[in-house]
C-alpha cells in the first residue's frame, strides 16, 4: 500500500507475502472510507476470490465469506453510500464514546490522541526508511499507517524491526473487541474479526 507511505525501493526480500497483503488490505479498510470504484472491485469475481482467499490465510473463511456477501448487498451506490457513512461515525468521530478512534495513543493507556506512541512510530518508520505522504494527515499511531509500516517491514524481510511493530500493534486486541461489538454483525465488525485473526498469526509466525 502506497497511499500514505513513501518508501525507497529496496532488493526483494519478501519474507512473507501473504502476511504483507493481508496488512495492506486491513489498512486499506481504515484509512479511507471506500468508493464506488473500491466497492466495484470488491464485489468482483476477482476480488471476492481475493476476499476469501484472505480469510483462507487467516482461518477466518466464515468471515470473508460474511464480507463478500455484505459487498454484494444491494447496489454499487446503496453499499457504497452506507459504509461511507458508517466509516464516518465509527473512525471519524472526535469523541470516543460516538466512535472508535483509530490511534494507539487513545488505546494504550494514555487515553489522549497525540501520545508516546506517535513518537515511538515515528522512530520506526524511520528505521523503515518511510515517511508520510504530503497528503496523509493522520498521526503515525493511526491503525493504517501501523499496519502499513508493518506490512512494508515483512516485505523487506527486516525481522528485527517486525516484533516492534507487532508490539505497537497490542493496543488493537481492545479496540478489535470493542468494533467487533459495536459494528456486531456489519461489515467493520468483520473486519474487526481478521484484524484480531491477522495479529494472532503475525505473531505466531
Amino acid at each position: 500500500m502506497n497511499v500514505a507511505l513513501n518508501f525507497a525501493p529496496l532488493a526483494d526480500r519478501d519474507a512473507d507475502p501473504d502476511l504483507a497483503l493481508v496488512a495492506d488490505w486491513l489498512a486499506l479498510q481504515f484509512l479511507t472510507a471506500p468508493d464506488a470504484a473500491r466497492i466495484r472491485a470488491g464485489r468482483s469475481t476477482e476480488g471476492q476470490a481475493a476476499l476469501r482467499q484472505i480469510g483462507v490465510i487467516l482461518g477466518r473463511k466464515d468471515v470473508s465469506d460474511a464480507l463478500c456477501r455484505q459487498l454484494a448487498d444491494g447496489t454499487v451506490t446503496d453499499v457504497t453510500v452506507g459504509l461511507q457513512r458508517r466509516h464516518t461515525a465509527l473512525f471519524e468521530g472526535i469523541f470516543r464514546r460516538r466512535g472508535l478512534p483509530p490511534y494507539a495513543s487513545v488505546w494504550d493507556g494514555t487515553g489522549r490522541l497525540y501520545g508516546p506512541a506517535v513518537g515511538r512510530m515515528q522512530e520506526l518508520l524511520r528505521g523503515l526508511d518511510l515517511h508520510l505522504d504530503e497528503t496523509c494527515c493522520e498521526p503515525p499511531d493511526h491503525i493504517a499507517i501501523q499496519l502499513a509500516a508493518l506490512a512494508e517491514a515483512l516485505r523487506q524481510g527486516r525481522t528485527g524491526l517486525v516484533p516492534a511493530l507487532l508490539d505497537e500493534l497490542r493496543w488493537v486486541v481492545g479496540f478489535a473487541a470493542s468494533l467487533t461489538a459495536v459494528d456486531d454483525n456489519g461489515y467493520y465488525g468483520a473486519v474487526a474479526q481478521l484484524l484480531s485473526a491477522f495479529v494472532e498469526k503475525a505473531e505466531q509466525n
